[in-house]
C-alpha cells in the first residue's frame, strides 16, 4: 500500500484503474474496509479509484488535535492527500458514515468535488448507534479527565459489553505512536471527544449536521440510495432528497436485520452491491 506524506502525517492509500477520479470513504470507524475493496474492484474498469485509511485508522499516522468533530478532521486530510497526488476535483462515494463524510467535504470543499453517491445515510440518534458513540468517545473522554495513561489503559480493556470493542482505537493508537498519544493534554483531549461525540449523536448527523440552506447549496450531482433498516430509516434519505437540488433518489427494496448490520461485511448484506449498480448507473449518465 503506498503512503503519502499529507500534512503532519502519513496517509497510506490504494488506487486502481484508470480515467476520472472516484474516492470511496468509509466511516471513521475503520481503515479500508471489504467494501472499499469490492466498490473498487467494481469502478475501475471505468475510473482511478482511491481508498484510503483515513487519519487514526489502519496503517495512516496518528492526529487528534482539536477539530469541530472526527469528521471534520478526516475531510481536512483528505484536502490534504489529494492536494498530495496533485488530483483535481474528484467524485466521492461512500457508505453510511462514508456517505456523510463525503456530504461535509462537498460543503468545506465545494470547488473539489463533480459529484457524490450516499449509501445508507445513519440514525445516529438510535439506541444502538449512542452505544457506539458512548463507547468511542464519552467514555474515553471521562477516564481522560485523570490522564492520558488511564484513557489509554480503559482503551485497552474496557468493560464487556457488545460494542466494547469500539473503545480499543485509541489503545490501538497508542501501540502505533505512543510518545505522541500520551504526550496530549488529558483534559483538552477529554473535551475535544466530548465535543466529537456531540456533533456525531446530533439527530442531523445524517446529513453532516448541515443547515437546509447549506445542504441546498449542495448543487452537484447526488446519488442517494437508503437501506431502510431501524438504524438507516428510509426517512432520512427521503429529507435529504427535498433538500439537495440536484439529487436521484433510489428507494429501497428490502430491510436489514440487527446481525446483518452490526455483524457482517457491508458488501455481503444490506444491498451493497444494488448500490453499486445504480452508482455505476448514475456515473454513466453524469
Amino acid at each position: 500500500m503506498p503512503k503519502c506524506q499529507a500534512g503532519d502525517i502519513e496517509i497510506m492509500y490504494e488506487a486502481y484503474g484508470v480515467g476520472e477520479t472516484v474516492v470511496y470513504l468509509q466511516s471513521i470507524l475503520g481503515g479500508i474496509n471489504p467494501g472499499a475493496y469490492y466498490f473498487a474492484g467494481r469502478m475501475s474498469k471505468r475510473f482511478r479509484v482511491l481508498i484510503w485509511d483515513g487519519p487514526n485508522c489502519g496503517q495512516s499516522g496518528v492526529s487528534l488535535y482539536h477539530a469541530p468533530s472526527e469528521y471534520h478532521l478526516a475531510c481536512g486530510y483528505l484536502a490534504k492527500l489529494l492536494d498530495a497526488l496533485g488530483e483535481g476535483p474528484v467524485h466521492l462515494a461512500g457508505c453510511s458514515g462514508g456517505g456523510e463524510m463525503g456530504l461535509l467535504f462537498a460543503h468545506l470543499y465545494p470547488e473539489r468535488v463533480k459529484s457524490l453517491g450516499m449509501y445508507r445515510p445513519t440514525d445516529t440518534a438510535s439506541p444502538p448507534e449512542q452505544e457506539v458513540i458512548r463507547a468511542r468517545y464519552f467514555d474515553i473522554a471521562q477516564a481522560a479527565e485523570y490522564s492520558m495513561e488511564q484513557a489509554v489503559k480503559y482503551a485497552e480493556n474496557p468493560p464487556p459489553h457488545r460494542f466494547a470493542g469500539v473503545s480499543r482505537w485509541l489503545a490501538d493508537l497508542c501501540q502505533k505512536d505512543r510518545e505522541k498519544t500520551l504526550a496530549l493534554e488529558h483534559k483538552a483531549f477529554s473535551q475535544t471527544l466530548r465535543d466529537w461525540g456531540e456533533w456525531m449523536g446530533n439527530p442531523l448527523f445524517y446529513r453532516a449536521n448541515l443547515t437546509d440552506q447549506e445542504l441546498r447549496e449542495i448543487e452537484i450531482p447526488v446519488l442517494l440510495c437508503p437501506c431502510a433498516d431501524a438504524y438507516h430509516p428510509e426517512r432520512l434519505a427521503v429529507d435529504l432528497q427535498e433538500k439537495l437540488p440536484a439529487c436521484t433518489y433510489i428507494p429501497s427494496e428490502g430491510h436489514r436485520s440487527e446481525q446483518e448490520i452490526y455483524g457482517m461485511g457491508e458488501n455481503a448484506f444490506g444491498g451493497f452491491p444494488r448500490f453499486v449498480d445504480n452508482y455505476e448507473e448514475f456515473m454513466e449518465r453524469l
